[in-house]
């Protein structure tokens, strides 16, 4: 009767942890049409290829409102840039007194270009031209933009106190501002499907090159610190970019909850690796996805199973 009770509480447990790896994942990310819903969309279809794993995506009104949700086991998987991360995870800037502590990094992906753009018949032709200028700001889901916006502005030496600021929740209606006619020029990540959106309604968009002199970057990183300047050529796939410009750019990372099981993310790391070629046909920024600075050290610490995949593939850790 014993060993009968011992077998059949062995084969419960089996049963629960088959539910809970047969469970689907959430992945959180802001709403369609920015980065982090591509992004997300993306990785699940492909970490279903590579592992099995089912994942949900579950847009929200921004990474301010996603992150708190990963941190608590709500979802399980987000996106970032190393900053908004840094900053949950220690509990300042726009988490000033809220440290999320089960936050733990998978990997560095790739880096994000950003900039501001206008309409390509604007008279607006640099940054410093934007003073007394429309331009959305606030982002009250998506706090960690305004912070980068700021950056943006700093490194042409203004700051949102010199343009005339439109209130918005986040990066989609700042771009609905901009289209609408309500705003002179607004802020976006290069090549996203809103900057398309925007491109096609206006008749044409033009980013605005920022500037690479040493105080100018100075400024810009005092208020970004991880962030950096390097040049965008001109493509097909990012409208608005019509020459070579500067434009500011930091490190995007996947992260997720500290008490997913260690094999778990073990697969989820090593799903980023095998399919990052398919990804970079669906979503052009995994070309810029380099493996070996995946285990890039900053303030978050990484998840048990992502650790156990970079000292298994020999990825060592960098700076």
């Amino acid at each position: 009767m014993r060993f009968g009770l011992l077998v059949l509480l062995a084969g419960m447990g089996l049963t629960m942890s088959f539910h809970a790896w047969a469970q689907p994942v959430g992945i959180g990310t802001s709403p369609q049409g920015t980065l982090t819903y591509t992004l997300g969309a993306t990785y699940a279809k492909a970490l279903e290829e590579a592992t099995g794993i089912k994942a949900r995506v579950q847009p929200s009104s921004g990474t301010g409102v996603m992150v708190p949700l990963v941190n608590s086991g709500e979802l399980d998987i987000g996106f970032v840039n190393t900053l908004e991360l840094t900053e949950a995870y220690t509990g300042t800037g726009v988490f000033n007194g809220r440290p999320q502590k089960d936050l733990r990094a998978v990997g560095v992906l790739f880096p994000i270009r950003v900039g501001i753009f206008v309409r390509k018949d604007s008279p607006i032709r640099s940054l410093k031209e934007l003073k007394g200028k429309r331009i959305p700001y606030g982002y009250t889901s998506q706090e960690i933009i305004k912070t980068v916006l700021d950056g943006v502005l700093a490194n042409a030496g203004l700051t949102a106190g010199d343009t005339t600021t439109i209130l918005v929740p986040n990066l989609i209606r700042g771009v609905d501002e901009f289209t609408s006619g309500n705003a002179d020029a607004t802020f976006f990540a290069l090549g996203q499907a809103k900057v398309a959106e925007a491109d096609a309604a206006v008749g044409g968009i033009r980013f605005l090159p920022m500037v690479d002199e040493p105080d100018a970057v100075a400024a810009m990183q005092k208020i970004v610190p991880t962030s950096y300047l390097a040049t965008v050529q001109p493509a097909p796939n990012l409208p608005g970019v019509t020459e070579p410009i500067k434009t500011m750019h930091y490190d995007y990372v996947m992260f997720v909850n500290a008490s997913l099981p260690k094999d778990r993310v073990y697969k989820m790391t090593a799903a980023l690796v095998e399919k990052k070629d398919d990804m970079a046909k669906s979503m052009a920024l995994f070309r810029q996805f380099d493996v070996a600075r995946m285990n890039r050290q900053f303030a978050v610490p990484y998840h048990e199973g992502a650790a156990a995949y970079f000292k298994e593939k020999g990825i060592a850790a960098t700076q």
